[in-house]
């Protein structure tokens, strides 16, 4: 009764307006249920009565980091080592933070630090085979990893790095265990079980119900601005390659790539039912795309003259939306074995939001798959747009000649800067998604058709899949 929990904790705090420990919880509760902002006005308070204490200091990074601050969460965690140079807390969670930006030899150094203070045990060793498995010594990493429980470290995190080292080992059985920990641990988190794993679906079914060619032909007329030009949107279901694929895009000299901002899921939201968009006038649609520029140059401001590429897989189903407020946007649309993202899915400590949430068990990701493809045909059947598909498989085979005929869809010209994704890769920093570590690394197949390993785990999901890997000429043999 995580909420319960917090009205408590609000109460308690006004009880005892000097005593920090009623709003550190608080802002720690508030974390934990996807409350980031209103966590960091309680921390703040605990930090002004008692601005020595590192664990204040520590939820405050970790409440950054959830909204994706990570300078500003890094300076919080340094901020608690200077308060306390043996809190073995802020080593733990500054180290997760640069092993996430890539930047290892600073992991490194923060291990030793730690180190030198004297400091050992369970935390220290999770950082420590966080660097032996980035350095490729799997079976060390393993080891460690399995022997190590600490509440301080997160159990799902923990058991996906387990899964994905005993996956790259071979070890079929005892990866999917791990990850079936993991998805467990999700599930029952703060927020996980404030979820209804099946709302998402029933929303795109929603969806597909609203969408028709008769709706779309009784749209009210307007007349669309061309200034500034319509973003290209990169859609996908999670887990198809987007992350390589916008990695590659970065590469050229005159693009500009979003990486999974939620401007037009915001949009969404404030528009609300989809009946509404037939609704939309001159007026509003100018509107709205005025609201898309300005919160683009609040949050991701684009060079003068750059070619804005809004990468956010799943705004796939908001085509709708997309193709009201930009008649002539270009879609790129990334495509993968149903099998392999959906497995590859469900192997992801995603955050457990209301889409989310649907890849935490086999059976609920494939049917989220299964609705989402239905809604996205049903999209290009009643919608003109301008879609440029990709294909994961023949990307990773041969990237140049896959994406050369991509950069003529868009209209730029070829530069060879773009074939050197790690390069790319490393000059990003911090990469919001799963697939941080993957695009510093040269490309490789392994992870195509990865899922027939897995196949005693999928049987139960292959006929929910099988028409869709038809569909779109894979098999399933």
């Amino acid at each position: 009764r995580y909420q319960d929990a917090c009205l408590m904790l609000e109460k308690a705090a006004l009880l005892a307006p000097g005593d920090p420990a009623p709003l550190l919880e608080l802002g720690r509760a508030l974390t934990s249920i996807d409350h980031p902002e209103s966590a960091l006005r309680a921390l703040g308070d605990a930090a002004r009565i008692d601005p020595k204490n590192p664990r204040t200091f520590v939820a405050i990074g970790q409440a950054f980091t959830d909204l994706s601050q990570l300078q500003q969460a890094e300076r919080a965690f340094k901020f608690a080592l200077q308060a306390d140079p043996t809190h073995v807390a802020a080593y733990l969670n500054l180290g997760l933070l640069l092993e996430k930006a890539n930047r290892l030899e600073e992991l490194r150094d923060v291990v030793q630090a730690a180190e030198a203070n004297g400091l050992s045990g369970d935390e220290i060793d999770y950082l420590n085979a966080l660097l032996f498995s980035r350095s490729g010594d799997l079976q060390t990493a393993l080891a460690m990893l399995k022997a190590i429980s600490s509440p301080a470290i997160n159990a799902a995190t923990q058991a996906q790095l387990i899964g994905q080292l005993a996956d790259r080992l071979d070890r079929v059985d005892e990866a999917f265990d791990a990850y079936e920990d993991m998805n467990r641990a999700m599930a029952q988190s703060p927020l996980g079980s404030m979820q209804d794993r099946s709302a998402y679906q029933r929303a795109i079914d929603s969806s597909i119900r609203q969408t028709t060619p008769e709706w779309v032909a009784g749209w009210q007329a307007v007349d669309v601005p061309v200034d500034p030009p319509s973003p290209v949107f990169l859609v996908g279901f999670p887990r198809s390659g987007t992350t390589l694929l916008d990695t590659i895009l970065m590469g050229h000299s005159t693009t500009h790539v979003l990486e999974e901002i939620p401007i037009i899921e915001n949009l969404a939201q404030k528009i609300g039912d989809l009946s509404q968009l037939g609704t939309l006038g001159t007026a509003d649609v100018a509107g709205l795309r005025a609201e898309y520029f300005t919160e683009l140059q609040k949050v991701a401001p684009p060079p003068p003259g750059a070619m804005v590429i809004d990468k956010n897989p799943l705004s796939m189903i908001r085509m709708p939306l997309i193709h009201r407020l930009f008649p002539d946007a270009k879609i790129i649309f990334a495509m993968r074995h149903p099998c392999d993202v959906v497995l590859s899915c469900y192997m992801q400590n995603f955050k457990p939001t209301e889409s989310m949430s649907s890849f935490l068990d086999l059976a609920n990701a494939s049917r989220t798959y299964d609705r989402i493809f239905a809604y996205w045909q049903q999209c290009q059947s009643v919608l003109p747009l301008n879609v440029h598909m990709l294909r994961y498989e023949a990307m990773v085979e041969d990237v140049e000649a896959e994406v050369r005929p991509l950069f003529d869809f868009l209209g730029l010209e070829w530069q060879d800067s773009v074939l050197d994704h790690q390069k790319t890769a490393k000059a990003r920093g911090y990469i919001r998604t799963p697939s941080y570590a993957q695009v510093t690394e040269k490309i490789y197949s392994s992870a195509s058709g990865r899922w027939q390993r897995y196949r005693k785990y999928m049987n139960e999901v292959l006929p929910i899949l099988e028409p869709w890997a038809k569909t779109y000429g894979y098999s399933i043999d």
